[in-house]
This record gives structure tokens, C-alpha cells and sequence, in this order.
């Protein structure tokens, strides 16, 4: 909760945003006044928003400065901006401010951009998304404008430093998300399960091995294999030989076929001939 502010002292700056004739409807008639809302602020932090009805306008306007004095508030600034973005809701009117950089303005419109102004704000943007009644987007703005904190008043509410609350210390962030990570890794590579496996392993293979080796360095074994290996040698060598000689067989038997009729035809013409020269 705000403390009331001592403006009895103060230069403030007043505008009116706002002016209309209202009605009230009595049993004699209707009474007409005036209702005026003016913003009043010093341009250095200091901003308010006060309503006033009266018959007469001037009246009216007075009453709506002393109303606004009441209602002072100091708004929180970082250089010529707000310290982060916030939203105004009042009644129907909703407002919503948006820091800006150095350079910027005040990018705003209608009672927003007076109450901004008048809080000595220079660079900032808002944005109306509710109602567009003047009144309310004032007070709307005042309602975002109360809601503003500086980094001071987080840390000192949370019992934080400014680094933690910004994420700016020394590998703060870091620290807070691959520290776990790091230390998972740790614990699984000191884990003795993952190391008992391989030992395991190579126990049984180390076991295993002299049993091969004398299998294979025993006498008896060279011999059993040059045995059992010997006869299968042999008849492959039986088997390439035997189609070799009844090939060669074939062979002469048809050469001897072939030249049996030759000497055939030549002893035919041998006695053929003995024949014809006795005949003679």
C-alpha cells in the first residue's frame, strides 16, 4: 500500500481530459452538472487522476485537482522508461505498457498519453485494448502505472540479490541447469555395475583360453585330423584320376573303331584286284 503524498507543497501541472454535462433526474426535474476528470503530476515521477462535479465548469475543474492530489502515486522508472511491461485494467478500459528505448517517445493516444506525460515518462509505447472512454483509460493507465516494481523492491521482497533476480551472476544460470546434468553424468560413470560388466567378460575369456590353447597344442590332435583328412584326400584324387583314364579308354576305343574299316576297304581292293588279274 502507497503512502498519501504531500502535494500542499508541490509545483504540479494540471489537464483536463475529460468534460461532460450529466443529469440527474429528481422528482422536481432533472438537475444538470458537470463532470470533469483532470490529471495532475510534477513530470518527475509523480502523477494523479481526480474526478469533479458541479454546476459551474470552473467549479467543477477545482474540484477535480484536489481530488487528483489526493490520489498521487510515484511511478517507478529505470532512466526515461518503465522497468517492465505491465497491464492496466480498470472498469471496462484496459491499457497495456510496453518500455521503450532511449529515443522512442511516448507512443500513445487520448488520456493515455496526458497521464504518461505528466508522470514524466519519455520513451514509452501503450496500447488501448478495452474501453475508449477517456475516464477509464486514465484511471487504467494509473491502475498499470501502480502495478510497476524495480528490481530493488523484487529482491528485497523475495530476500534475493539483483543478480539472482536478473540471471546476471557469475554462471548463475549455469550453475542452476547443467549442474544436475553434470553430476548424473558422475554418478553413472562411478556406478560399479557399468565397470563389473567388462571385468566379468574378460574373466570368462581368460578362463576359456587355456582350454583352447591345449586343444589345440595336444599331440594327438594334429595327428587325428591328419587321419581323418587323409582319406578324404585320397578319394578326391581317385575320383580326378578315374574319369581321366576312362576318358583316354574311350579315346583309343574309337580311334581303333575308326580305323577298322580303312583296312577293311583296303584288303576289299586287294583281293579285287588278285581277282581281276587272274580273270586275265
Amino acid at each position: 500500500m502507497q503512502k498519501s503524498i504531500d502535494a500542499s507543497k508541490m509545483e504540479l501541472k494540471e489537464s483536463i481530459v475529460n468534460i461532460r454535462r450529466v443529469a440527474k433526474t429528481v422528482k422536481g426535474g432533472r438537475n444538470m452538472r458537470f463532470s470533469v476528470t483532470v490529471v495532475v503530476g510534477d513530470e518527475e515521477g509523480l502523477v494523479g487522476v481526480g474526478l469533479g462535479k458541479a454546476r459551474e465548469i470552473p467549479e467543477a475543474v477545482r474540484k477535480a485537482i484536489e481530488d487528483g492530489k489526493k490520489k498521487l502515486i510515484r511511478v517507478p522508472m529505470v532512466g526515461t522508461t518503465i522497468p517492465h511491461r505491465n497491464l492496466g485494467v480498470f472498469g471496462a478500459g484496459r491499457v497495456l505498457l510496453m518500455p521503450g528505448a532511449e529515443g522512442t517517445g511516448v507512443i500513445a493516444g487520448s488520456s493515455v498519453r496526458t497521464v504518461l506525460e505528466l508522470a514524466g515518462i519519455k520513451d514509452i509505447r501503450a496500447k488501448s485494448i478495452g474501453s475508449n472512454n477517456a475516464g477509464n483509460m486514465a484511471y487504467a493507465t494509473i491502475e498499470g502505472l501502480k502495478g510497476l516494481k524495480t528490481v530493488e523492491e523484487v529482491s528485497r521482497l523475495r530476500g534475493k540479490t539483483k543478480e539472482e533476480i536478473l540471471g546476471l551472476g557469475d554462471g548463475y544460470r549455469r550453475k542452476k541447469v547443467k549442474a544436475p546434468e553434470a553430476e548424473e553424468v558422475l554418478e553413472v560413470m562411478e556406478t560399479p555395475g557399468a565397470e563389473e560388466a567388462p571385468a566379468a567378460e574378460e574373466a570368462q575369456a581368460i578362463e576359456e583360453a587355456p582350454e583352447v590353447l591345449e586343444a589345440a597344442e595336444a599331440p594327438g590332435a594334429e595327428e587325428v585330423q591328419e587321419a581323418e583328412e587323409a582319406p578324404v584326400i585320397e578319394e578326391a584324387e581317385e575320383t580326378e584320376e578315374a574319369p581321366e583314364t576312362e576318358k583316354a579308354e574311350e579315346t583309343e576305343e574309337a580311334e581303333a573303331a575308326e580305323e577298322a574299316p580303312e583296312t577293311g576297304e583296303v584288303q576289299d581292293t586287294e583281293e579285287n584286284g588278285d581277282d581281276e588279274g587272274r580273270e586275265d
